[in-house]
């Protein structure tokens, strides 16, 4: 039996040291440690950002790709988020909604582990026109609308709460796990204990919102948010912009600085570029392109503004397990073989960095120097033989048109040409493509993906891109594979407290997935950032990326 102790003792090696100082290990080799553009906060301003495409939408629910969660973020909030720094200070648990983070120590969590309190700040009103003070109630409804709703891809991280599967399966009216003890406390209570609880609270997916709002807008939600966070979406107009402004309800005292943000959704990076040393873009969104880093970072002048940091993330091809030739693993295998990674990595220049496996460097599970499959075109081409495939085949291979992903795909058409696969690239708009790629009856059977960690633990790999529950449509799981050994492990893992035997477990994880093949690894990214003169406490953090409601104008226009 776990004793009180033994908990206290997993909670904090587990949420406050283990992963934070793994991943101060990949943070060793971060040139931009602090915030840049310094100075005191000032007050006012538009900031305008560059993005190439737009979200896919702003439905916390739905949403979950870099773009849709770095706008939905300014308008909606958890109970819980991460402390606004850059590197390892930025994977510290902090309250958002909450008064506190639950621990053993201050009566938040059970002494068995499995029952969570989170007590509300009070004060914190819904942005106009809701103007009216959230209540524990708001966010027990919010959280049973996303387990019901049909495209909501992450409900799997939530199905230990009691009673949740019975809700989803329609056996039950509420998840009973879920409580709304009064209007400013509810209570989680879990079938188990879970080590990645707390981390999973962060996600926007937790996000409280009004019902009278959703019930107002009906299926318009996706592009008319509502929360109680920094700031208003004013507009989105469709393939052009999105405007933000500041929330006159907003409960952080002082906060935002800015007074809009305008995301521009039209603009290529090159040409973002030239109009951020204009002074006509105050931040590249998508990051200096590769073709122009080494320029930049060298110049007297514009060397300055740039920001580099090694992001916990990793590019890979996706093969989709439902479509042949993919359905075979050997034919997965020769993939594996036929891409040449360092060449794609050189490519680059800069921005990348080797990753031979499936957990980035700085994640819980990485293994040093491990690496499953050589560049081997000949192997490649003998396993396709053994396939079945001794002339190869056609294919088309699928990406956006946003870069990296065009070089990428033609790198990768040239290597896989070379074993005698025959591809086509077929390049569509980055919110098409994220939702081309999650549905099966796409038939995408081969292209390019990415991840982003959502928090700093391995569960966050292993349960949206490899588990049954997530080779779903609306998913992340664009291979739509699964074994069963991987799920017997994960379901352990989930519920083990003894943090070394975790990571033993998701180490095994990945030999299996790697030896299965549903994945291509091609490197980890480096973020290259870019921000203008006149841009106050830009920084890069580790979970959530560009947190543009931490910056503000050096003139506060």
């Amino acid at each position: 039996m776990k004793t009180r102790r033994t908990w206290m003792v997993f909670l904090a090696i587990v949420l406050v040291a283990a992963l934070p100082l793994a991943l101060a290990a990949c943070g060793e080799e971060q040139s931009d440690e602090g915030a840049a553009g310094g100075g005191e906060p000032v007050t006012g301003g538009t900031l305008n950002v560059t993005f190439q495409g737009e979200p896919t939408e702003l439905d916390p629910a739905i949403a979950w790709e870099i773009t849709s969660w770095s706008i939905q973020r300014l308008t909606y909030e958890t109970f819980l988020t991460y402390a606004s720094e850059p590197g390892e200070p930025g994977t510290e648990l902090v309250p958002a909604l909450a008064t506190e983070v639950p621990s053993a120590e201050n009566g938040g969590i059970s002494e068995d582990g499995k029952v969570y309190t989170f007590h509300l700040k009070e004060g914190v009103k819904f942005a106009p026109p809701v103007d009216r003070e959230v209540t524990a109630e708001d966010f027990k409804w919010s959280f049973e609308r996303m387990m019901k709703e049909p495209l909501a891809p992450a409900t799997f991280f939530y199905t230990g709460i009691l009673g949740a599967q019975d809700f989803m399966d329609g056996k039950a009216d509420e998840v009973a796990g879920y409580k709304a003890v009064d209007d400013s406390t509810v209570e989680i209570t879990l079938d188990a204990p879970d080590s990645s609880f707390l981390m999973a609270m962060t996600m926007p997916f937790t996000s409280v919102m009004p019902k009278e709002w959703a019930d107002e807008v009906g299926k318009q939600i996706k592009r008319k948010p509502l929360g109680t966070g920094p700031f208003v979406i004013e507009s989105w107009t469709p393939g052009q912009e999105i405007v933000a402004k500041r929330n006159p309800n907003y409960w952080d005292e002082g906060k935002p600085y800015l007074d809009e943000i305008r995301f521009d959704l039209t603009t290529n990076p090159s040409t973002a570029l030239l109009q951020l040393q204009n002074g006509e873009v105050d931040i590249l969104g998508d990051g200096v392109p590769s073709a122009d880093y080494q320029r930049v970072k060298q110049d007297p002048k514009w060397s300055e503004f740039t920001y580099d940091a090694p992001e916990i993330a990793w590019y890979y091809v996706f093969l989709n397990a439902l479509e042949k030739p993919f359905d075979d693993k050997l034919v997965r295998q020769a993939v594996n073989h036929a891409i040449d990674t360092a060449k794609i990595q050189k490519l680059l220049a800069g921005q990348a960095q080797a990753l031979n496996q499936v957990y980035p460097d700085g994640m819980p599970g990485h293994q040093r120097d491990k690496v499953y499959y050589e560049y081997d075109p000949e192997v490649a081409k003998e396993m396709l033989a053994d396939a079945g495939y001794p002339d190869g085949f056609k294919t088309t291979f699928y990406g956006h048109n946003v870069d990296p992903f065009p070089k990428l795909a033609q790198a990768i058409q040239a290597d896989l040409k070379a074993v005698g696969i025959d591809v086509d690239i077929e390049l569509m708009d980055k919110a098409t493509y994220w939702d081309f790629i999650s549905l099966k009856g796409s038939r995408a059977g081969i292209g390019l993906s990415d991840w982003y960690q959502d928090f700093p633990d391995p569960s966050d790999w292993i349960g949206p891109l490899f588990i049954k529950a997530s080779a779903i449509d609306g998913g992340a799981n664009s291979s739509f594979w699964w074994d069963q050994r991987v799920e017997d492990l994960y379901d352990q893992a989930v519920n083990e407290l003894d943090p070394e035997a975790r990571i033993t477990m998701y180490e095994e994880m990945q030999d299996i997935i790697m030896e299965e093949a549903p994945t291509a690894p091609l490197y980890q990214p480096v973020w290259n950032g870019m921000f203008g003169e006149n841009v106050g406490g830009y920084y890069y953090h580790p979970v959530w990326n560009l947190n543009f409601q931490d910056y503000w104008k050096l003139d506060g226009k």
